[in-house]
């Protein structure tokens, strides 16, 4: 049986030069594609790449909003001043991707909101339709207040449905009759 080398590789270890072998071109966490927008491969200090949409997601629900840790080997990467989407692009990865996805877009997150959001198109970038924005999830320590707010939501939407109305109605009709004889029968029978 021939002895393969790379069988035995970590996929999750970081790569020395391998010797020409294409990077993982998919997200270690979503397992989607690497792009240009929001899949950007975004290299942390420990060298593991992960997509910008995912790094989003992830810091969106930690409680430290100026790191990131890493899901393989959960070292720390402070963020940069200007934000997550700062962080450096894996430029390895990048050069495996087709020629019109190697420039990569300008991205702004705002953490507050939950969202990524296209800031402008790179005029070398050919037309095509680009989702303008993402929506990665509620910050933490917001779960509560929007947690409440979200069942507050969820119970006057199911209060206005037509059928809902129709069974509140109906409850409120059929115990109102049960009240009605429950006080016929207590006043017959004290007579």
């Amino acid at each position: 049986m021939e002895s393969d080398p790379n069988h035995l590789r970590d996929p999750y270890k970081p790569d020395a030069d391998d010797g020409g072998e294409p990077p993982d071109l998919e997200c270690a966490i979503c397992f989607c594609q690497f792009n240009n927008v929001f899949n950007t491969p975004k290299v942390l200090e420990c060298k593991h790449t992960f997509c910008l949409e995912c790094l989003a997601r992830m810091n969106v629900k930690s409680t430290h909003p100026n790191t990131i840790q890493c899901p393989l080997c959960r070292a720390y990467t402070p963020l940069p001043d200007l934000g997550l989407p700062k962080l450096a692009n894996d430029s390895t990865v990048l050069s495996y991707l087709p020629a019109a996805m190697q420039h990569v877009y300008s991205i702004r997150f705002n953490r507050n909101k939950g969202k990524l959001q296209v800031k402008r198109v790179p005029s070398s970038a050919p037309a095509q339709n680009v989702s303008q924005s993402l929506d990665v999830g509620n910050p933490a320590g917001e779960e509560g207040e929007s947690g409440s707010a979200r069942e507050r939501s969820v119970l006057i939407t199911i209060l206005r449905t037509p059928l809902c109305k129709a069974f509140i109605m109906s409850s409120v009709a059929i115990m109102t009759v049960i009240l009605v004889i429950t006080i016929i029968l207590i006043l017959r029978s004290a007579g």
